[in-house]
């Protein structure tokens, strides 16, 4: 191998490697802080404050996972929302998180 085939390896290595470490450890969590902080906004804003957002990690996507106490309709419409969150490139409910009847209170829930 040449100086200069070798040289190129190291500089390719290099940036894949700086490539991965920003977008897996530094600039993929920041990310997904984000994307959470911008889904906790939207819920308050639309006055669903005992629904939780967060983003997957493992591995780490651009997914929203949506739990907590809602009727169906409010479900998709969350879904629906959700997914007009500029980085969001999907949203679901996590499977635990069954829906409610409508016109159960909160309280009525827990």
């Amino acid at each position: 191998m040449t100086h200069r085939s070798r040289t190129l390896w190291l500089g390719a290595a290099g940036t894949v490697a700086v490539t991965l470490l920003y977008h897996l450890a530094i600039g993929g969590e920041r990310v997904a802080h984000d994307l959470e902080a911008r889904a906790a906004a939207e819920l308050k804003a639309n006055e669903m404050p005992v629904v939780h957002a967060g983003i997957r990690r493992s591995p780490l996507r651009r997914e929203l996972v949506l739990s907590g106490p809602a009727d169906d309709f409010q479900r998709g419409e969350l879904v629906r929302i959700m997914n007009l969150i500029p980085g969001v490139a999907a949203t679901s409910w996590d499977p635990r998180s069954v829906p409610v009847e409508e016109g159960r209170t909160d309280a009525a829930v827990r």
